[in-house]
């Protein structure tokens, strides 16, 4: 940290009882300094474990860290750059293609050891290990935050001795392992002048490779969850609020928060597709909530008269459904007519006002490029002549446009490489149950 305020106060916070209280002050002040580096909003939720797990961890040599949405996945790494300018590392780099297994961010357990844990074992075994212990691969930008609380707290980084940890992060498909310098030349490699602080990934790994110096570094494979789904609501709703729903409700905003539904427990079916709960308002049409939550609405669009593929699709009143993350569901670019086409009966293809849910909860995506398709919304037929392409298939998408975020429609109903589609769970939860829609 640059600030020396800052270095002391969370100092101060850490020498206190390791309590969940304290870690959620703890980790708020070092992400309030970061935040000013990055230039970006950063919320850090309060801390979801009780002071007995916090103990059980410390006593197993595990801390807790947490990793922001705005930092968890390769298109957002280079933003580290502005707070640990000393890594310097080509793997920050978004071009480079470092990808996630899965993009995760939240709060997080990790291993405190200097060097890593599962030493001299190939990955498959370094694998067979892990989930044996009921633990997962940390990525590579969880690694980082690791990497640098570490060095906060105590002075040294993860790894900075000798070894290397695997990470759930690949380069062209392999794992890719990473380390920090030290002070000292890594042990084995006195001939090789340190950067400190510098992070080291290399790509050149094979699923064969082993040795005393490459381990793993690893969280639980079962994360808390409810407190990443808990603060998707409150990030949601507090646009809502902000955007001043209650008022054009005739509500308080106390009272439209209390008339919206929470986040159930997830249906197992979703797991692996459908990890997002957001919340959906559907009592004020969606050109009217664009506007008032500063989204804009392209000309071309209003040009299009569009049709729901289902207009019983959506509640009547708001609801909690289960979406895609970008990453996940749809991993490659695909068109919206063969999404369409490849959804199972369980699934259901976003509207606008989902999309404009998904905004309002990680407005971060379309600030890095990360655009949506309402696959669920289509294109009947175009009400002017200006539009020369008359293709039908086309959808409202959500991108950034003018340095703003806004709805449009794209000219092909082609792939393309920085839109995914939109899609839902139908199981959806109101404020009276919990069902699966009754309007199908």
């Amino acid at each position: 940290m640059t600030d020396p305020a800052a270095t002391a106060a969370v100092h101060a916070v850490a020498r206190e009882p390791l309590t969940s209280d304290q870690q959620t002050r703890l980790h708020q002040a070092i992400w309030a300094e970061r935040a000013r580096l990055l230039g970006v909003p950063v919320t850090v939720s309060p801390c979801p474990y009780d002071d007995g797990q916090l103990l059980d961890l410390r006593r197993e040599g595990r801390a807790v860290g947490f990793l922001p949405h705005e930092l968890s996945s390769h298109l957002t790494r280079h933003r580290f750059r502005s707070v640990f300018p000393d890594m310097d590392s080509y793997a920050e780099s978004p071009a480079n293609g470092f990808a996630n297994a899965a993009d995760v961010w939240g709060w997080f357990d990790y291993e405190t050891a200097r060097e890593a844990p599962w030493r001299d074992l190939d990955e498959p075994a370094t694998r067979a290990a892990v989930a044996a212990a009921g633990r997962t691969m940390l990525t590579l930008d969880q690694y980082i935050v690791a990497g640098q609380d570490q060095h906060l707290l105590t002075g040294h980084h993860l790894d900075d001795r000798r070894s290397w940890s695997r990470l759930a992060t690949s380069y062209d498909g392999r794992t890719i392992a990473a380390r920090f310098d030290g002070e000292k030349p890594e042990e084995g490699r006195e001939n090789e002048p340190p950067t400190p602080g510098s992070l080291l990934v290399a790509y050149d790994l094979t699923p064969s490779d082993n040795g005393r110096m490459l381990g793993v570094r690893t969280r639980s494979a079962t994360p808390p969850l409810k407190a990443l789904w808990d603060d998707l609501w409150t990030r949601t709703t507090d646009a809502y609020v902000r955007a001043g729903y209650p008022a054009r409700l005739g509500t308080t905003p106390a009272g439209y928060l209390a008339g919206l539904p929470r986040v159930p427990r997830q249906p197992a079916a979703y797991a692996d597709r459908f990890a997002l709960p957001l919340v959906v308002e559907t009592r004020i049409p969606w050109q009217e909530q664009a506007r008032l939550l500063g989204v804009r609405l392209s000309s071309q669009s209003q040009r299009f008269s569009f049709a729901a593929l289902d207009p019983s699709a959506c509640p009547d009143g708001p609801y909690v459904g289960w979406f895609n993350a970008w990453h996940a569901r749809f991993p490659e670019p695909v068109s919206s007519i063969d999404a369409r086409a490849q959804l199972a009966d369980d699934e259901r293809g976003a509207t606008p006002i989902e999309l404009l849910a998904m905004n309002a909860a990680l407005p971060d995506l379309v600030r890095t490029s990360r655009f949506y398709e309402a696959i669920g919304f289509v294109m009947t037929e175009p009400t002017t002549s200006h539009i020369t392409n008359r293709t039908a298939g086309r959808c409202l998408s959500l991108y950034r446009w003018r340095g703003a975020p806004e709805l449009g429609a794209n000219q092909h109903p082609i792939p393309y490489p920085m839109f995914r589609p939109l899609a839902r769970g139908r199981d959806v939860t109101t404020l009276r149950a919990t069902t699966t829609e009754e309007r199908r």
